[in-house]
């Protein structure tokens, strides 16, 4: 197919990888309450990768935290010498922790060239703006009231609680977020930690009439007819966090959810799933790791290609970090994260806070 101003891509190969291993902690008070002591997780290293061709585009990717930059390194010679067009993005050579970092950059890649925004490329965009959920750690009462309605304040509908290490104080949790800020939805995740389906049968029946939005991944999700069984007895909507299309199948076969929160794998993982659950009438929004810029965007993207990926989204790494990382931070309002409109994922790396932020 001829593209005029782009014969260029047909002959464009991927030159070398570059990358960057980075810590960028929490912004502070932004996560637990001091009750609760910090999390460590956002000490562990993020790794960030620019894959380089020889027209002079690059594209720009990120992995999961903690995953080893060696793991970029050891694929490089599966990507090295070849075109970014050679690729199918649904099926990268690379299987293991580097594939996400990847696709983001050849998203990029591909998008610069043909000077379209990555949404393109998965099919087209069916949202403008993508709503997300303000996302806290273990807090107090009185903690989570107050963020609660700094962030109702700042238009967000949604306020997701981490419950899988401070589940004891869910109910005076809840009701104190419903004072203070009436009008957000409350979205509850114990992180698979609340034992067997009685204790999350109690503690929701203590929850409703709180405005309580959905109960996410309460108990063990290797015991599906648990959920099933908890579909019955919940008077609030059932969420599982899934993070593959096989999972997903798994779950929509025995009617184990309301909605689903998707991981991935990836932005094609992530479409390809929320397909599976579209055919089956559930709603999606997607996940995170809370990382930094460059996966934020490449979040964004994924849901503005999929039709049912409506429910507020974990897209809040830049919300809740002291730095993104690139150069123009993505752009929130009144509770949505708008839809980057430039060539490929439409952010550029800030390689002044790289120097800032960079490990060994």
């Amino acid at each position: 197919m001829f593209v005029p101003g782009v014969k260029h891509i047909t002959a464009m190969k991927i030159t070398r990888i570059e990358t960057w291993k980075v810590v960028v902690p929490l912004k502070a008070g932004a996560w637990n309450s001091p009750e609760f002591g910090p999390d460590i997780w956002d000490q562990r290293p993020i790794v960030l990768m620019r894959v380089h061709t020889d027209t002079g585009i690059a594209g720009l990717g990120e992995l999961v935290k903690g995953k080893p930059e060696e793991a970029v390194l050891q694929d490089a010679p599966s990507y090295v010498g070849r075109s970014p067009l050679e690729f199918n993005l649904q099926d990268l050579p690379s299987a293991g922790a580097a594939r996400d970092g990847y696709e983001m950059a050849l998203y990029d890649i591909l998008g610069k060239a043909y000077g379209v925004p990555a949404y393109q490329l998965m099919g087209g965009k069916f949202h403008d703006r993508i709503p997300v959920a303000f996302c806290s750690g273990h807090r107090t009462p009185e903690d989570a009231a107050q963020q609660a309605a700094e962030a109702s304040d700042a238009g967000y509908r949604t306020y997701k609680c981490k419950a899988s290490g401070s589940w004891q104080n869910l109910p005076d949790r809840v009701r104190t977020i419903y004072d203070a800020a009436p009008n957000i939805g409350v979205r509850i995740d114990p992180n698979q930690k609340l034992g067997v389906p009685s204790l999350a049968v109690s503690i929701a029946d203590q929850l409703t009439g709180y405005n309580v939005e959905c109960f996410e991944s309460p108990v063990n999700q290797q015991n599906l007819d648990w959920y099933v069984l908890l579909r019955q007895k919940l008077r609030i909507p059932l969420a599982l966090h899934l993070n593959s299309s096989q999972e997903v199948v798994a779950a929509v076969k025995c009617e184990a959810c309301d909605y689903i929160n998707l991981g991935g794998p990836g932005m094609s993982g992530f479409q390809r799933a929320s397909h599976i659950a579209e055919a089956d009438g559930i709603p999606v929004w997607h996940g995170s790791s809370v990382g930094l810029g460059i996966s934020d965007a490449s979040f964004v993207h994924a849901c503005a290609a999929t039709r049912n990926a409506i429910l507020p989204s974990d897209i809040v790494g830049t919300l809740l970090r002291q730095d993104d990382l690139i150069m123009e931070p993505l752009h929130y309002e009144n509770g949505f994260v708008h839809v980057p409109e430039a060539p490929g994922l439409g952010v550029e790396l800030d390689e002044t806070a790289i120097e800032r932020w960079g490990v060994k």
